[in-house]
């Protein structure tokens, strides 16, 4: 075979960008933190804080102005930090692999993946930073309460929690119960034989929340593996922040119309192997912690439940 056709292309590859990885868990930081591309690696930005209710005025003097209270927008400063993560692979790995196509994906997907996971990472650090009320023993209750307090900020409701959290909660009595209660008579056997995916969707049903959303154990913060959350999600648009109170957003230093993550691939015959690069620059942000109510749930005990 010839050097020519194990050697990769010198370019930016937006086709190995667009591959997914972390199959079937995916990543949720991205949801939690939307995306806002800027121009630049540092600035200023201006987001809504939420506003306590103030008190209509009663029996004001004819003539003396109303009350006012004051709405301003708060500023922060933002600083962008690079994740980059670089693979290769050796000229005469490329046709026992399959050529230079499945190469190519082979080593934009790992390259990928390293900058993902740790973008992940710091996205699930800034949103579960801490302990959070013990529900364990009335599950229901403590997230309808949650749900209650974080409805004043703007977005969709969720339960957050990782794939621990996840699969103790459907092996509790409280739950297991309202499952065989609530749906269409299916035993508790039964339930559990259903997709991931149909399983979330009862649970979000049981809590009343928009969505349920489970991260991968990998990349939840340490300390707070017996930690969930009830979050307000921030609608995924670029300026809402700026006027509506919402969680956050993950910054990223985008200036081009190729994709957020700018993987490049190039031969090096010094090596002689093919170099896969992925890069990105973010800052993810935590603008109203109110948004968001930490939970935390006793996993080691009992599965009996209230």
């Amino acid at each position: 075979m010839s050097i020519e056709a194990v050697r990769t292309t010198a370019s930016s590859r937006p086709d190995l960008a667009a591959l997914e990885v972390n199959a079937p868990l995916g990543y949720i930081g991205g949801i939690l933190l939307p995306t806002v591309r800027i121009s630049g690696k540092a600035g200023t930005i201006y987001d809504a804080q939420l506003v306590a209710d103030a008190a209509a005025t009663t029996s004001r003097s004819a003539g003396t102005a109303p009350q006012a209270v004051s709405l301003t927008e708060n500023s922060s400063a933002i600083s962008t930090e690079e994740l980059i993560k670089r693979y290769k692979v050796p000229y005469e790995s490329v046709p026992l692999l399959g050529g230079l196509a499945a190469t190519d994906a082979l080593g934009g997907k790992a390259a990928k993946r390293s900058v993902m996971n740790a973008l992940e990472t710091a996205q699930l650090a800034v949103v579960i930073s801490g302990a959070g009320t013990s529900i364990t023993s009335a599950i229901v209750d403590g997230i309808v309460d949650a749900c209650d307090q974080v409805h004043r900020y703007d977005g969709k409701t969720a339960f957050v929690c990782d794939v621990g959290i996840y699969r103790w909660l459907i092996q509790q009595t409280e739950i297991k119960n309202l499952l065989v209660r609530t749906f269409g008579g299916l035993g508790f056997v039964q339930s559990m034989s259903l997709t991931y995916e149909a399983f979330k969707g009862m649970l979000q049903a049981i809590f009343g929340v928009d969505m349920v959303l489970v991260a991968d154990d990998k990349f939840y913060p340490y300390g707070y593996r017996t930690t969930a959350a009830i979050v307000k999600v921030p609608p995924a648009d670029d300026a809402s922040y700026v006027s509506d109170p919402q969680l956050g957003r993950t910054f990223i230093y985008w200036p081009t119309d190729a994709s957020m993550f700018e993987i490049n691939s190039f031969p090096d015959d010094d090596i002689r192997a093919n170099v896969y690069d992925a890069i990105v620059w973010y800052d993810a942000e935590q603008f109203n912690s109110g948004a968001k109510v930490l939970l935390t749930l006793n996993t080691s005990g009992s599965t009996t439940g209230a």
